[in-house]
C-alpha cells in the first residue's frame, strides 16, 4: 500500500523531532579521554580492540571484545578507527531511543509534551542498550494484534548479540527483556528471528574484532565468573548516599504500582509481560547502582528509572499521568541529589550538547584534529607517570605486564607491547578460577618477559600483595627485579625459584581472633596462609543475590586491609627472607606476626580454618641471564 501524502508528512515530522531531540540531547560532552583511575581500563579496552587481543582464557572483563563501542565514560580517542565505531554506535543507540521513548509517550501525551520528556530521559539515562530494549519491549507487548512488527526481533536479537560481546551483564539483561516478552506474546517466527539475528550479530562481533570459535566457551565460562564474584570482590557502600537506598525502593514500588494500574484492561498475558519487564529492568538497575554504591553507578540506577516512568503510560489514562510524570521529576532530583544540581543542569544544556556534537563530528573527519589531541593526551600521561627512558630501555620491544593495575594509559603513551593479566586488572581476579587463569598464564610461554610495578596503594583499601594471590606467587618465583626509579620497579622473566608448598600448621579459631604466623622450618622459605570459610554464609548468600555481602577483612598487625573472601583460600603471600624478597617499598611480603581475619557489621557464627604452608626456595640465578 502506497502511504498518503498526510501519512508521509507526518512521518517527516516526527523524524525531524527525533532528529532534534537526538543533537539537544547528545550524550558524549567530549571524546578526549581523562587521565587515572578508571580511565587505565577503558584505555585497555580501546587496545585490545586495535591490537586484536583475543577474550575469552587470554582477557577476561567485565567488558567483552566489543567493550569498547560504549564503555563507562562513552567514545575516547585512543585510536581514530576505535573511535569512529564507539560513536557511531552510541548515536546510533541514542537516536533510536529517543524515537522509541517518543513513540511511547505519543501514546499517552500530545507531540510537544512527548519530545519534552522523552529530551529530560534521553539527557539523563546512561545505560542505553538495556533502556533500548526494554522500551521495544513494552511497545511490542502493547501493540495491535494485527500489527506487524518485523523488524522488532531482529533489532533486538541484533542489540542483544553485540550486548553480549560489549558488557555481558547487560546482554544478559536483553536476554530476560526478550524472554519475558516471548513468553508474553509467543510467537515462533518471531523467536526465530531473534534467536538468528543475536547469532548473527555475535558471530560477526566476535570474528571481526580477532577472536577465535575456540574462545567462545572459555568467553561464557569466565565470563559467568566475573558475574558471580562481582558483588563480592568489588561491593562498597557510600555513607553519604545512605539516603538513596530508601529513595531507591520508594521509586522502584512506585514504579511497579503504576505499571499495575496502567496495565488494567489489557489481557492477562499481556499484564503479566508488562509487569514482569518493569520488575526485571528495575532488578538488573537496582544490581548495577547498588552492588558498587557510589555517584556515577546511582546516576545509573535512577536514570535507568526515568525510563519505566516515561514507558509505563504506555495508553491514555490522564488520572495516571499525573503521578507518573512526578516521578519522573522525583527521578531527576534524585540524581542532583546524588551528583548535584549543577551536573543535571550542564546534561540537560541543549546549546553545549549541540556544539559537542558538532566538534566531535570535526574530529572524526579530520585526522589533523586526531593527531593533535592524541599528542596532547599522550603529553598529558607522560607527565603523569614519568616513565624514564632508562625504565623504557630495560623493556624495550618485549611484551609487558603492569601492576598493580593494568595501567593500559601508560602502555599507550610509551607505545608498550602490553600483556595484561587474564583478568585484565589484577584486582578483576574475583574468583579461585579467575586467579588460576592468571597465574596458568604466568607460568607458561604466553607469560611477559617484563613487569611493571607501581609503589601505589591497592582499591578500595585492599592490600596489593593479595591481588590475584595465586599470580602474585608466580611473580614472586618467577620474575626477578631489574631495577628501581622513583615509584616503579622493573622485573624480568626468569627460571622459577619455589619448590612445591608444604604443609605448616593449621589453626581453627573464631571471626577476628589474631592467630600468630609460624616460622617456617626451612630458612629460605615463603610462608603463605590459605583461610577457608571466610566467604557469605546462610542468608548472607540470598544478600549477596541481591545486592551484595558485608566486607570482609584481614588485619595484617596493627593494619586492616579489605580482604577478597573468594581467594584468600588461594594462599596469601605473608612473609619471605628480606634477602630473597624484593627491596624496600617494592617487598611483596609484610612478615606480621599475627592475621585475623573479621567482618564488618558484626562476626557471624562458626569458625574460620588458617592453614599456613611453607614455600622452599632455591637459590637465585643471576638476573644478568634473564631474557
Amino acid at each position: 500500500m502506497i502511504a498518503r501524502p498526510r501519512d508521509r508528512g507526518k512521518a517527516v515530522g516526527v523524524a525531524g523531532v527525533v532528529a532534534a531531540v537526538a543533537l539537544v540531547t547528545w550524550p558524549v560532552a567530549s571524546i578526549a579521554p581523562g587521565v587515572g583511575a578508571d580511565w587505565s581500563w577503558v584505555a585497555g579496552l580501546a587496545y585490545a580492540a586495535e591490537h586484536g587481543m583475543r577474550f575469552g582464557d587470554q582477557i577476561v572483563w567485565s567488558y567483552g571484545p566489543l567493550g569498547f563501542l560504549d564503555t563507562w565514560y562513552g567514545p575516547s580517542l585512543y585510536y581514530g578507527d576505535v573511535l569512529a565505531l564507539s560513536w557511531l554506535y552510541v548515536a546510533l543507540l541514542h537516536v533510536l531511543l529517543a524515537l522509541a521513548l517518543l513513540t511511547a509517550l505519543r501514546r499517552a501525551l500530545p507531540l510537544a509534551a512527548a519530545a519534552l520528556v522523552t529530551a529530560v530521559v534521553v539527557t539523563l539515562v546512561r545505560d542505553l542498550a538495556p533502556a533500548l530494549g526494554l522500551t521495544w519491549c513494552a511497545l511490542a507487548l502493547t501493540r495491535p494484534d494485527d500489527a506487524p512488527i518485523r523488524a522488532f526481533p531482529l533489532a533486538l536479537g541484533a542489540l542483544t548479540g553485540v550486548a553480549l560481546l560489549g558488557k555481558l551483564n547487560v546482554g544478559i539483561e536483553l536476554l530476560a527483556v526478550a524472554l519475558v516478552t516471548s513468553a508474553a506474546r509467543p510467537r515462533w517466527r518471531d523467536a526465530f528471528a531473534f534467536a538468528g539475528a543475536l547469532a548473527a550479530a555475535a558471530a560477526a562481533g566476535w570474528l571481526a574484532t580477532g577472536q577465535t570459535l575456540a574462545d567462545v566457551v572459555p568467553y561464557v565460562r569466565n565470563g559467568m565468573q566475573i558475574v558471580a564474584g562481582y558483588a563480592a570482590a568489588m561491593g562498597t557502600a557510600d555513607a553519604a548516599h545512605a539516603w538513596a537506598l530508601a529513595a531507591a525502593l520508594a521509586l522502584a514500588g512506585l514504579a511497579l504500582a503504576l505499571g499495575w494500574l496502567v496495565t488494567q484492561g489489557l489481557a492477562r498475558r499481556v499484564r503479566c509481560g508488562l509487569l514482569a519487564l518493569a520488575l526485571v529492568y528495575a532488578a538488573f538497575s537496582f544490581k548495577e547502582g547498588f552492588v558498587r554504591q557510589d555517584g556515577g553507578h546511582l546516576e545509573v540506577f535512577f536514570g535507568d528509572l526515568l525510563v519505566l516512568f516515561a514507558v509505563l503510560p504506555l495508553q491514555r489514562r490522564p488520572h495516571l499521568l499525573a503521578p507518573a510524570l512526578a516521578a519522573l521529576v522525583a527521578g531527576v532530583v534524585a540524581i542532583g541529589g546524588v551528583l548535584g544540581a549543577h551536573h543535571v543542569v550542564r546534561r540537560l544544556n541543549p546549546v553545549a550538547n549541540v556544539a559537542a556534537v558538532a566538534d566531535q563530528a570535526r574530529t572524526l573527519v579530520s585526522p589533523g584534529r586526531q593527531d593533535a589531541l592524541t599528542a596532547d593526551l599522550r603529553g598529558r600521561l607522560q607527565a603523569l607517570y614519568r616513565i624514564t627512558p632508562r625504565i623504557r630501555a630495560a623493556v624495550g620491544g618485549r611484551p609487558v605486564m603492569f601492576w598493580p593495575f593494568l595501567f593500559a594509559e601508560a602502555a599507550y603513551a610509551y607505545g608498550l607491547d602490553l600483556r595484561p593479566l587474564s583478568s585484565f586488572e589484577p584486582y578483576g581476579a574475583y574468583t579461585p578460577a579467575l586467579d588460576r587463569l592468571g597465574a596458568r598464564m604466568l607460568a607458561s610461554a604466553r607469560a611477559p618477559a617484563r613487569i611493571v610495578r607501581a609503589d601505589v596503594a591497592a582499591i578500595d583499601g585492599r592490600d596489593a600483595t593479595f591481588e590475584a594471590p595465586l599470580a602474585t606467587l608466580q611473580i614472586f618465583c618467577r620474575y626477578r627485579q631489574l631495577l628501581t626509579e622513583d615509584v616503579w620497579q622493573v622485573l624480568a622473566r626468569a627460571s622459577d625459584r619455589c619448590a612445591t608448598p608444604r604443609p605448616l600448621a593449621t589453626r581453627v579459631v573464631r571471626w577476628g581472633q589474631p592467630v600468630p604466623v609460624p616460622a617456617p622450618r626451612s630458612r629460605d622459605a615463603l610462608v603463605l596462609v590459605r583461610v577457608e570459610g571466610a566467604g557469605p554464609q546462610g542468608l548472607e548468600r540470598l544478600r549477596t543475590l541481591v545486592l551484595r555481602p558485608e566486607r570482609r577483612w584481614i588485619a595484617l598487625g596493627a593494619r586492616r586491609y579489605r580482604l577478597v573472601a573468594a581467594t584468600a583460600a588461594d594462599g596469601l603471600l605473608l612473609s619471605a627472607p628480606p634477602r630473597l624478597d624484593y627491596p624496600g617499598a617494592f617487598a611483596l611480603a609484610a612478615r606480621p606476626a599475627r592475621i585475623a581475619v573479621g567482618r564488618d557489621g558484626g562476626e557471624p557464627g562458626g569458625t574460620l580454618t588458617y592453614r599456613f604452608e611453607e614455600v622452599p626456595l632455591r637459590p637465585i640465578p643471576a638476573v644478568a641471564r634473564a631474557p
